[in-house]
């Protein structure tokens, strides 16, 4: 029984298990290949698909949320409540004119989740230890990282473009023609710094 014991822990510390890294599938560049390959850019991807599926499911809220907003600042309210406004903007465009303005928080939305993915694996990539594991002091670090980088390259431009979008969807006489007109009219009178100065 003790030697059964013994040999038992002989082979236990000196086993070695030949499937961790499967070199085998590294040639087709299988997910068993070094853990960071590619991590960035799938990130960004996912990222950014991700960003695109949520706002096109949560549109309308922004939409009449926005619409409240700048309605209490006009000097005559147009809307008494949330159901109203959705009374009134459907009665008006139908109920596509839930949407009104989708595509300018689609292309913003898009780059914003592929900023914070994008970010969060770079910093990871600059973190985490050889089996590319974060400690959660480093794990905070980098999400710290990407949601700095969202806010300042992503979130506050796009947040500035998207009301004023509204805003003028709002108006009797629509200044902006498309989207890219829009963004182009925006940053013509704006400025680059003082739209990611607001906010």
């Amino acid at each position: 029984m003790r030697i059964n014991q013994l040999f038992d822990q002989n082979v236990a510390k000196n086993f070695k298990n030949p499937f961790t890294e499967r070199p085998w599938l590294r040639g087709n560049m299988h997910a068993a290949a070094s853990a960071k390959s590619g991590k960035g850019l799938k990130g960004i991807i996912a990222g950014g698909l991700t960003g695109g599926l949520e706002i096109c499911i949560t549109y309308p809220t922004e939409y009449v949320k926005t619409q409240l907003q700048l309605d209490e600042k006009g000097d005559k309210k147009q809307y008494s409540g949330v159901w109203d406004c959705v009374r009134k903007t459907v009665k008006q465009h139908g109920w596509l004119g839930l949407y009104r303005g989708l595509s300018v928080l689609i292309l913003g939305s898009i780059p914003k989740s592929a900023v914070r993915f994008g970010a969060f694996e770079y910093f990871k990539s600059q973190l985490a230890d050889e089996n590319y594991q974060l400690s959660p002091a480093n794990r905070l670090l980098a999400g710290l990282g990407a949601g700095v980088s969202e806010a300042i390259l992503a979130v506050t431009p796009m947040e500035t473009i998207k009301v004023k979008f509204i805003n003028d969807l709002r108006s009797g006489s629509p200044q902006y023609k498309g989207l890219f007109h829009g963004v182009r009219t925006i940053l013509k009178s704006e400025g680059d710094k003082k739209i990611i100065e607001r906010t």
